[in-house]
């Protein structure tokens, strides 16, 4: 797939401005109050205008030449800011990048997916029996374990990884290289959803959430 396919690009271009214009109003008012909880001096506006910046240079480019993901870059504001204090999702600069952040996520993924292969592989982790009925419309393969997930790897190179984070006790193993890897889980089990983050996974929501916007991110496996 062509890298302007302007049917993927147009909404991925248009999430990643709605969450760039969401860091612009928040980045500045979360680096001064965490700054001051961690008795921190608060960096000055040159080093929040780079950082911004940054930010705008990095959701601009193409998804194959992101250098990084912009987190790390927000977390660069403060490089010596304990890690209980540093932002493991959006939500943790405000409440509001929440659906921001998972939105540009999920559109990310389905341009990555589109664009790297005519049939994307998709596997997906959910042992139970109702979740695990809602990706029938679709053309992914079920894994029951990590190492399991971790043998597809070798063989069929999968694009995207789909984890029940309730369902594990360590979202570590399910994190494999060349793959999007999405996580959902309980709204209530934040410390988990940040963990997966913490150990690289694209994205962590809640389950409502995710089975939302399951039906645009599975579009390019949809079983016709």
């Amino acid at each position: 797939m062509s890298r302007t396919d302007s049917s993927d690009e147009r909404p991925l271009a248009e999430h990643a401005e709605a969450l760039l214009a969401g860091l612009v109003d928040h980045l500045g008012p979360w680096a001064d109050r965490t700054a001051t909880i961690a008795g921190l001096q608060p960096p000055t506006p040159e080093v929040i205008d780079s950082t911004l910046g940054e930010l705008t240079r990095l959701l601009q480019a193409d998804i194959d030449d992101q250098w990084t993901g912009p987190l790390e870059l927000v977390r660069q504001v403060l490089p010596d800011l304990p890690e209980q204090h540093r932002p493991a999702a959006f939500a943790d600069i405000d409440p509001s990048l929440h659906e921001l952040g998972l939105a540009w996520g999920a559109a990310k993924a389905h341009v990555h997916i589109r664009r790297h292969r005519s049939v994307p592989t998709v596997v997906v982790f959910a042992p139970d029996l109702g979740d695990r009925s809602r990706f029938d419309p679709y053309r992914v393969t079920h894994v029951r374990s990590a190492g399991r997930l971790r043998e597809l790897a070798i063989t069929d190179d999968p694009d995207l990884v789909i984890v029940d984070l309730d369902r594990t006790s360590d979202p570590t193993p399910w994190r494999i290289d060349n793959a999007h890897v999405i996580g959902f889980g309980s709204h209530v089990e934040t410390e988990r959803l940040d963990r997966a983050i913490d150990v690289g996974f694209d994205a962590a929501m809640a389950r409502s959430v995710f089975f939302r916007r399951m039906a645009e991110l599975l579009e390019p496996v949809r079983i016709r």
